[in-house]
C-alpha cells in the first residue's frame, strides 16, 4: 500500500483519477470543518484532536483488503507536517512508501522532493489511474524536469 501526500482537494483529485474508489481520502481540511476548526482557529487542543482523527483513519484504512492506497491532502502542507508524517508511519510495514502528488507545470511542493524517493505528477491531458501513473525516483530526474 502506498501513502500519497498533496496539497489538492477531492474535486481536483475526481478531475485527475478515474480508480479513487480503492483509495480512501484522508481531507484534513474537512476533519477540521467537522470538529469546528480552521486553519486559523485551531488550538493545542485542536491539533491533538485532528491528529487523533488523523491517525484513526489511517489505521482503519491499512486494515481494508480493497483499499490500494492512502491519500492525504492537506492545502496547508508544511516541512514539519511532512516530517512528522514520515515519522508516524515508519512504524506499518503495510505501507510500502510514501509518495508525493504534485503538478508538472506549476510545481507547488519543489521544496519537499528531496524528502521524498518517489513523486508523481497530476496528469494534465486526460484522467488515468493512479497505479498508472510513472513515478519519477531519482533525484537526477527531478533536476532535468526542473
Amino acid at each position: 500500500m502506498k501513502f500519497y501526500i498533496t496539497i489538492e482537494g477531492i474535486p481536483r483529485l475526481k478531475r485527475s483519477f478515474l480508480n479513487l474508489k480503492l483509495y480512501s481520502i484522508i481531507n484534513v481540511s474537512e476533519i477540521l470543518e467537522e470538529n469546528g476548526y480552521t486553519y486559523e482557529t485551531i488550538n493545542e487542543y485542536g491539533t491533538f484532536i485532528v491528529n487523533e482523527r488523523i491517525m484513526t483513519l489511517i489505521q482503519s484504512y491499512m486494515k481494508s483488503k480493497r483499499i490500494r492506497g492512502i491519500i492525504y491532502s492537506n492545502e496547508y502542507l508544511g516541512r514539519e507536517t511532512v516530517e512528522n508524517l514520515f515519522d508516524t508511519l515508519e512504524p506499518y510495514t503495510k505501507i510500502q512508501n510514501i509518495v508525493l502528488l504534485d503538478d508538472y507545470n506549476l510545481p507547488k511542493l519543489k521544496e519537499y522532493y528531496s524528502l521524498f524517493n518517489e513523486i508523481i505528477y497530476f496528469p494534465s491531458v486526460k484522467k488515468v489511474r493512479l497505479i498508472e501513473c510513472k513515478p519519477i525516483t531519482k533525484k537526477a530526474e527531478w533536476h532535468k524536469n526542473s
